[in-house]
């Protein structure tokens, strides 16, 4: 490996390391399995980093990674993620308390919400809203035309805002 890869390299890492442990967290939860399966991502990327051929799908290419580590940790064990432990979200800047306490209520439904989607479906959302990715980059991470993620995208999107409509309607 030279000197301009380890360069590139560096810049991945410190461009890309926060959404990757993001999106981690979102399927594992937060602690210290989230950490190792991040550096686990970056490992394979280093290694295989001959293989990136094209720069413009830097995203994609170490998200599939991600995706695969993540898929490769989930069959050596599955662990139970409570709601509590998925502080990959950020949150939100309140003024008062009751606006806080508003605020991880509302959080707190979404999470519920998010975890009774499908696999297929909470996969992307977190390459969404988690990992930050375009529809086109999804697209290449999942290996399906980009017009089935904004399909897929949409749906579950409707998905959760019915869910969430009414569960604010019950009694």
């Amino acid at each position: 490996m030279n000197k301009d890869q380890y360069v590139f390299f560096d810049r991945l890492y410190q461009e890309y390391y926060q959404r990757v442990l993001s999106y981690v967290r979102f399927h594992t939860g937060a602690g210290e399995s989230a950490e190792d399966i991040t550096s686990m991502v970056f490992e394979r990327a280093l290694t295989h980093l001959a293989e990136l051929r094209e720069p413009d799908a830097t995203a994609a290419w170490l998200f599939r990674i991600a995706r695969n580590c993540v898929t490769d940790a989930f069959r050596r064990s599955r662990p139970e993620v409570s709601l509590d432990e998925l502080a990959f979200m950020e949150q939100p800047r309140v003024h008062s308390p009751e606006a806080s306490a508003l605020a991880r209520e509302e959080q707190r439904l979404l999470l519920a919400q998010v975890a009774r989607l499908s696999e297929r479906e909470r996969e992307i959302i977190g390459l969404k809203f988690v990992a930050h990715l375009t529809n086109r980059q999804i697209a290449r991470v999942l290996g399906v035309p980009v017009g089935t993620v904004g399909s897929l995208l949409h749906r579950t999107l409707g998905k959760l805002r019915d869910a969430l409509t009414s569960e604010g309607d019950a009694p």
